[in-house]
């Protein structure tokens, strides 16, 4: 089961991750919940596309126990039909899902790849530094984060600044500031298995 891990990461905030390991059809067959979105699957063109929506509804499925209904906003914010606030993300390879009775939330998360390069020009403000891959990925993630955290801004890039990285290769806390609000969040990091994850609760 590519279920890697359903944690507590902050009190009452948990965050789970799958690794995507599966075919479409070993999804179908090995989670019965999952029956229900077969009509919905059908409609998405990319078999990425395709794995990403299931592993995230068998992420949610474990996190929950239950078949909560899974919504999102006119801006593409993820809801839940309990009430329960909830952040998404995927990318090749991996799904995230962070949940909170009581918190705002938000996740992003990478594979690492020479892609962040090709745009971390347009990525950085000009008081941001960032020499290494990782650090430039860490930029985006924030910011990815940031952005969908504060949805309703419709932040640009120039309006989310990256103050400081405390940690490790491994994890630790990036100080980061919505510009408009001037408002200042604690993003999560961690690096593992070849991923960049970033999450922060308010």
């Amino acid at each position: 089961m590519p279920l890697i891990s359903v944690e507590e990461v902050l009190p009452n905030v948990r965050l789970g991750l799958w690794r995507i390991e599966e075919s479409v059809n070993t999804f179908f067959s090995l989670y019965p919940d999952l029956e229900v979105l077969k009509g919905e699957i059908d409609g998405y063109g990319s078999v990425q596309r395709r794995l990403e929506v299931l592993a995230v509804r068998e992420l949610l499925y474990c996190m929950t126990a239950s078949s909560v209904e899974l919504y999102h906003d006119k801006s593409g914010k993820p809801f839940l039909s309990n009430g329960v606030n909830i952040g998404i993300s995927h990318t090749h390879g991996c799904a995230a899902v962070i949940m909170s009775p009581s918190n705002r939330v938000s996740v992003d998360v990478e594979y690492i790849s020479e892609r962040v390069g090709r745009v971390a020009q347009r990525l950085l403000r000009t008081d941001e530094n960032a020499v290494s891959l990782v650090e430039k990925l860490l930029h985006w993630c924030t910011k990815e984060t940031l952005y969908k955290l504060y949805s309703e801004d419709s932040l640009s890039l120039s309006e989310m600044q990256l103050l400081s990285i405390d940690g490790n290769e491994h994890n630790g806390i990036i100080t980061a500031r919505n510009i408009r609000r001037n408002a200042t969040a604690n993003v999560h990091y961690r690096l593992f298995d070849g991923f960049a994850l970033t999450y922060v609760a308010l």
